[in-house]
């Protein structure tokens, strides 16, 4: 990595500029564990994420922590050695999921005798089956957790085909009634390896698939890797690009929390309410097209530039009438006993568990975790215009939507006060309108973005060709599905599990991508 260099004092792990806002430093293998005991002892580190990438022939493994309070990301990356690496989750636990993933796509593992989850690999898979490096050797044992149900207790299977316009994906329900005592997840149904098929593209083919992979975080996904793309250009936007972006982010944080409000209205069997926030999605789709012609912002963000140009007026119209519906429907459910009930102390999420396991958005904010990269690690005009942050603290679905009902307001108060005049300026790249990784152009860097699910992080890393090498996607979803079965296993009933997944309001396809 450019400007990262062998660390001999593990005291001094600050790393060097790789791109505004990301500092990296290069450690040995044999000095990560002492690196992460470090980081996860330091009080304002957490881990964002894990993952490896095969450069020159070689496995190289690279931890991205947020060090919020400095407004700067810190990459640690180290040459994996041999298939085992010491086992970062047993000193920092968010790492876990990551291990089982770097397992499945690289074939090396954790060295401490631990099993792991199976994730996007499905069991049948063989050595033939797309992977981003080696699959993992043919092992005496299996280094999977046994999933198996004993006792008087029964998997009650749901998924992975569920109600029409759901995800594919699998739950077991672990009972003994009617409380659930476990809850198995499996997602590999959906896994599309897209990472994979990054490889080889150029920026511009790879944000039409990026944009895609989670299409209800469109904008903040794209954002992310256009942040990175652009960062290795070192392009700099003019304000009414960053203006346009910041716009269309907004507009998908309120159609999104409007979606949820539908969904925990439809699992608590409240049709008018359902109804009600039906219409405020409805109508809040309805701005999005009128302002950005897409429904779901789709091409809104380009590299340079918006590829789709703002209608401010059209959206100063609409934009009011379609934020009252959402306003009203969700008044009209705090005042609803039957569903307060219901929310109340439902998959209830610690403010402990948020932090060990690296929550983001407001799952975390919800179990009183204050995290918000709008404020945290400003991006584009946000820097300049200061970002509300709605926090609870009770963790259980009621504090997740009164979280999302929150930011909806917030977010209309950002795009009224970004929506000042026309935000259209023709993309350009640079000299002759080239492309990040054009013109020698090769290098890493990290983007990041906040999406209606929480943070989003890209790191993208070209060739001397200006085409992908290595494009790691993390949306919000892929940190916060971990939390799943913990808030399942909270004293929770077979009917309280659609009224979780609800108020958490994740993708499949953000975390099985």
């Amino acid at each position: 990595m450019s400007g990262s260099g062998e660390m001999s004092d593990l005291a001094a792990l600050e790393g060097q500029p790789l791109c505004p806002g990301v500092r990296a430093t290069r450690v040995s293998a044999a000095a990560v564990a002492g690196a992460v005991e470090e980081m996860a002892a330091r009080e304002n580190s957490r881990l964002a994420d894990f993952f490896g990438a095969v450069e020159e022939g070689a496995l190289v493994l690279r931890l991205v922590y947020a060090l919020d309070p400095a407004r700067e990301y810190l990459v640690i990356e180290w040459p994996a050695e041999g298939p085992e690496y010491p086992s970062l989750s047993d000193v920092d636990p968010a790492a876990f999921v990551e291990e089982c993933e770097i397992y499945e796509q690289f074939g090396v593992r954790p060295a401490a005798p631990k099993l792991l989850n199976r994730l996007v690999v499905p069991p049948h898979a063989g050595a033939d089956f797309p992977r981003l490096g080696a699959p993992p050797p043919r092992e005496a044992t299996t280094p999977h957790a046994a999933h198996y149900v004993t006792g008087e207790a029964i998997e009650f299977p749901v998924g992975p085909v569920r109600a029409v316009a759901q995800e594919s994906l699998y739950m077991g329900l672990v009972t003994s009634g009617e409380e659930v005592i476990d809850l198995y997840l499996l997602q590999w149904h959906k896994h599309r390896a897209v990472e994979r098929r990054l490889q080889g593209l150029s920026p511009e083919q790879a944000l039409f698939v990026v944009e895609r992979t989670e299409g209800l975080s469109a904008v903040a996904n794209s954002w992310a890797f256009c942040r990175a793309a652009e960062a290795l250009h070192e392009l700099e936007l003019p304000e009414p690009i960053e203006a346009g972006r910041a716009v269309a982010l907004e507009l998908e944080r309120l159609y999104n929390h409007a979606a949820a409000v539908a969904a925990l209205c439809q699992t608590t069997g409240l049709s008018v309410g359902q109804a009600q926030a039906e219409i405020a999605l409805e109508e809040l789709l309805r701005v999005n097209l009128a302002s950005f012609g897409h429904r779901y912002l789709f091409g809104a963000v380009a590299l340079g530039g918006p590829g789709r140009p703002l209608d401010p007026d059209a959206l100063a119209r609409l934009l009011p009438r379609a934020y009252d519906e959402l306003r009203r429907a969700i008044e009209s459910l705090w005042s609803t006993n039957s569903f307060m009930d219901r929310l109340e102390a439902c998959g209830v999420v610690s403010t402990e568990q948020a932090g060990r396991l690296g929550l983001v958005g407001p799952v975390a904010r919800a179990s009183g975790r204050d995290l918000d990269t709008r404020r945290d690690h400003p991006f584009g005009l946000f820097g300049a215009l200061p970002t509300r942050v709605a926090v609870r603290q009770k963790g259980d679905a009621l504090a997740r939507m009164e979280v999302m009902a929150e930011e909806a307001e917030e977010s209309v108060r950002l795009v009224t006060a970004l929506n000042t005049g026309p935000t259209f300026i023709p993309a350009r790249m640079g000299p002759g309108g080239s492309a990040p990784g054009a013109n020698g152009q090769a290098g890493a860097a990290l983007g990041w973005c906040e999406s209606p699910r929480g943070e989003s992080l890209v790191w993208l890393s070209l060739g001397h060709d200006g085409r992908v090498e290595r494009a790691r996607l993390r949306p919000g979803s892929a940190r916060n599905w971990r939390a799943f079965d913990d808030a399942a296993r909270s004293r929770n009933v077979f009917t309280d599990i659609p009224i979780i997944e609800a108020s958490f309001w994740l993708t499949v396809a953000g975390f099985a991508r």
